[in-house]
């Protein structure tokens, strides 16, 4: 297994890096399928799902927009060889390269332009960061839901419940003593409060940063320095805790060796003749070289 691309261990913001995938349910009448478009951040292991009604390349860049719209302008997203993606991806590179003339406003789009990588076909391991995920969010939408039919709206208001849960999970070890760390999710680099998506507001005197009577304006900038103090801690437990975790693979080497590969067939050996049968028929023989 060869070692971790950098983009996966180097700390960045919230999907830069994004991998994207689809899965598909059954809608409310159970004869015709809906599908899911989810988004994984390689470093945070945050996810986005949308909702979509088919696979054609335009309902993609709509739910495209919308992811962009609340986290962002990826720098690369990577993906399958789908159809959708492949034409998703053109469109994206002449709105990128040919809408503008000014020469600003070109090198600036030029500067925020997607990169959009494909996997190696019929390889699906490669993109087995975002297929873990999915998996992840189809057993809780198998436990959920089970076999019912849901209508839109109500599978888009649970696919949003999911994507809140999903994004809950821990990514350390939990000890005993769960107080004494910090339950590091992919949620604490989303908000500053994963609970609410909002700053704790409640004024404690015994906060040694606690300073009553100030402007409005001192206290909010007050406010943004401890959510960027919360967020190198995160980084830092990100680092110590998650990354060394990664290092914890041990696929890395064949189950049972390759016989072949280790010591070539001598004079005398019985080997077996390749040929396009089952290997319960094959034709033994005495390799004379």
């Amino acid at each position: 297994m060869p070692p971790l691309p950098k983009k996966r261990v180097n700390e960045s913001d919230p999907f830069t890096y994004t991998g994207v995938d689809y899965f598909f349910v059954k809608s409310d009448t159970g004869s015709k399928k809906v599908w899911v478009c989810l988004y994984t951040c390689l470093v945070v292991r945050a996810i986005h799902m949308e909702l979509m009604q088919d696979m054609s390349a335009e309902e993609f860049l709509l739910g495209f927009r919308r992811f962009i719209a609340r986290w962002g302008n990826p720098k690369q997203i990577i993906s399958d060889n789908g159809s959708q993606f492949k034409l998703a991806s053109k469109t994206l590179e002449e709105a990128w390269n040919g809408v503008t003339v000014d020469s600003d406003v070109q090198t600036y789009m030029a500067n925020e332009g997607i990169q959009w990588q494909f996997i190696v076909e019929l390889a699906p391991w490669m993109g087995g960061f975002y297929e873990r995920l999915i998996g992840i969010v189809k057993r809780c939408l198998r436990k959920t839901i089970g076999k019912l039919c849901l209508t839109n709206e109500q599978f888009r208001t649970l696919l949003a419940e999911s994507e809140a849960v999903v994004n809950s999970r821990p990514l350390v070890y939990i000890g005993n003593n769960i107080n004494s760390n910090i339950i590091l999710t992919p949620a604490h680099f989303l908000t500053l409060n994963p609970k609410t998506g909002f700053p704790d507001h409640n004024e404690d005197s015994t906060d040694p940063e606690y300073l009553p009577q100030i402007s409005s304006a001192k206290k909010l900038l007050l406010t943004w320095k401890k959510g960027q103090k919360h967020l190198n801690m995160f980084w830092k437990t990100w680092r110590d805790e998650y990354l060394l975790s990664l290092r914890e693979r041990t696929a890395n080497k064949l189950r049972s060796g390759r016989i072949q590969s280790k010591t070539p067939a001598k004079v005398g050996d019985i080997v077996l003749i390749k040929e396009n049968l089952p290997r319960e028929v094959g034709k033994l023989a005495v390799y004379v070289n």
